[in-house]
């Protein structure tokens, strides 16, 4: 495993893998690299996240039972010093893939509250950062404003003390990220600022 705070996890969340958040994902990387950050990424449409059984068994030890590829994403999820997360709006809010892998982080809430684990140290916390991306095909940006409650939750419950949003709206066939100005630089700015974190 890497050490903390060296590496990006980047989390793909979309179905469309050549989609308009994979795409600022795709910048949001190349910007963290420059910064010499490493990447881990993990293509979630792709693999097996099952749903929050809602069983507490996590109340036990604050581990999950389901033994799927959730397990992989886990340590990450902790010890990378920048988390983000792409995901398109379905439905007026992200997608199902997104909120089953935030849900899957029920044992990270159980490990703080039920067993009082900590998770990180605390002065880590606050150097962690988190970013959201994410587009819609609706021409409204107040869409985004549903999904605020819910990545500031995931990303409280992993211990990341700060967070920034990076929400397009009216973009919906794939690839158009690329005709909104300024986007994909935006993304990729963001990637560039953990510089400022080393």
């Amino acid at each position: 495993m890497k050490a903390e705070r060296d590496y990006l996890l980047a989390l793909y969340t979309s179905p469309r893998d050549k989609g308009n958040t994979s795409l600022l994902m795709d910048a949001l990387s190349d910007g963290a690299r420059e910064a010499g950050y490493e990447v881990q990424d993990f293509r979630v449409a792709n693999m097996d996240v099952r749903p929050c059984r809602a069983c507490n068994a996590c109340f036990r030890d604050g581990e999950c039972v389901q033994k799927d590829d959730m397990q992989e994403i886990y340590p990450h999820l902790l010890r990378a010093g920048a988390v983000a997360m792409a995901a398109p709006i379905f439905s007026m809010n992200i997608c199902a893939q997104a909120k089953a892998l935030i849900d899957r982080c029920q044992r990270f809430w159980s490990a703080r509250y039920v067993l009082g684990d900590e998770l990180v140290e605390r002065g880590r916390v606050e150097r962690r950062r988190g970013f959201f991306l994410s587009c819609c095909g609706r021409d409204k940006p107040e869409t985004f404003d549903c999904t605020r409650p819910v990545m500031g939750y995931f990303f409280y419950i992993i211990r990341v003390g700060k967070w920034t949003p990076l929400t397009f709206a009216g973009v919906d066939e794939a690839g158009k990220i690329r005709e909104v100005e300024g986007a994909l630089d935006a993304a990729a700015e963001l990637g560039r600022s953990l510089r400022m974190t080393q």
